[in-house]
């Protein structure tokens, strides 16, 4: 809203004009969303559901719960609503819009707050949402998002290795798009389950992504030295991101082990679209991998496990969960013998606890995020 303000209120003081250079704005947003957070969530914390704990398998085939037992004595969960409502003021004032051609922008960050909606309605529901529920909710919203990306139009995407470009057709590119936000909204949620792990690797991963948004690909002169296409809108995305790193900021201080509340999957499923949409706006279908390649590993595994599973359980093979006791075959040591999420193993197998979870996997994604930086941009 500042910025289209500003072209009116600049004759009356000069300095308005700042709010329509995007590093004020990014500023601004991160700022403002940061403070507002810090400042009400604790008060507003009370009204929020507790947690119950998580069951893991193990890969024994046994069950273990994994935090809050029961109802009582739970942490509060689901303060992602909070988060959410508490920054909407500050995309509000500092998220850029133009003109009416910004309606298509708008949409996307509605988006963004129908995935905190899911979250939130699974988190207060007495019987959890099922997979089929949620995966279908998550589908819609990524293939609406994707059509609002593109605008309905032919996208031009670069590679990475390559230095050319390639036009896909909105049919196409809706679908390509819309598979690699619905990853990303159920890769970071999976993520979810140790105080802090989640929130510092979608940390590091916005970081990236305004670097990436503002530095390369909105910089023309950066662009044309690594020779990536230059794009006039990748500013504006980098406000979207940078914004919610505020959020974020503020939110760890209160997850930080140990910590007094949970985001839940209204917040992780958020922030998820947010990374989603965020490396789409790059250009690149690729730059997930490279941003947040611990939350893609962690998450992503599972998913694609889970995908196995099921697609031979259609094809007429299915793969039962071995015994405690009995010989495994192949398939069942393939499928069976890691925990899913990673950090779920780590945790019952490995025996790390929740602190050397959380560092080491941060340590790992900022080691992999420049080398992967570098393969992806520089050999081409």
């Amino acid at each position: 809203m500042l910025y289209l303000l500003s072209e009116f209120l600049e004759p009356f003081w000069g300095p308005f004009r700042l709010f329509r250079y995007h590093t004020v704005m990014m500023g601004g947003g991160a700022f403002l969303a940061a403070l507002l957070v810090w400042l009400f969530l604790p008060r507003l914390k009370r009204f929020l559901p507790v947690d119950r704990g998580k069951a893991v398998r193990l890969p024994d085939g046994t069950m273990k719960t994994i935090g809050a037992e029961g109802k009582a004595g739970g942490k509060p969960t689901g303060a992602g609503v909070l988060m959410a409502v508490l920054t909407l003021p500050a995309l509000l004032l500092f998220f850029p819009i133009y003109a009416w051609e910004s309606l298509w922008d708008i949409g996307v960050v509605a988006c963004v707050f129908l995935c905190m909606i899911s979250g939130w309605l699974d988190d207060r529901a007495d019987l959890p949402w099922g997979g089929l529920k949620k995966g279908l909710f998550d589908a819609a919203v990524a293939l609406l998002c994707a059509f609002l990306l593109c605008r309905g139009e032919a996208v031009s995407v670069w590679w990475p290795f390559f230095q050319t470009e390639t036009l896909i057709p909105v049919w196409a590119y809706v679908p390509i798009a819309g598979l690699l936000l619905f990853g990303a909204i159920n890769t970071t949620n999976c993520s979810d389950g140790i105080d802090g792990l989640a929130g510092l690797l979608t940390l590091l991963s916005l970081f990236a992504l305004v670097i990436l948004l503002y530095v390369v690909v909105g910089h023309r002169t950066v662009a044309d030295y690594l020779i990536i296409p230059h794009s006039d809108s990748a500013a504006k995305w980098a406000v979207l991101a940078c914004t919610f790193i505020g959020t974020m900021g503020a939110y760890l201080w209160y997850n930080c082990y140990p910590s007094s509340l949970l985001m839940g999957d209204a917040g992780s499923r958020m922030f998820g679209m947010v990374i989603g949409v965020s490396a789409l706006a790059t250009g690149n279908l690729c730059v997930i991998f490279v941003v947040a390649p611990m939350i893609v590993l962690n998450g992503g595994l599972g998913l694609v496990k889970l995908a196995c599973l099921r697609l031979l359980k259609v094809a007429g093979h299915p793969v039962p969960r071995p015994k405690p006791g009995e010989p495994r075959t192949f398939l069942q040591r393939l499928f069976f013998s890691v925990t899913f999420p990673l950090h779920d193993h780590c945790r019952s197998v490995l025996h790390w606890s929740g602190q050397q979870v959380v560092i080491r996997f941060l340590l790992l994604q900022g080691l992999l995020q420049p080398i992967l930086f570098l393969l992806f941009v520089k050999v081409r």
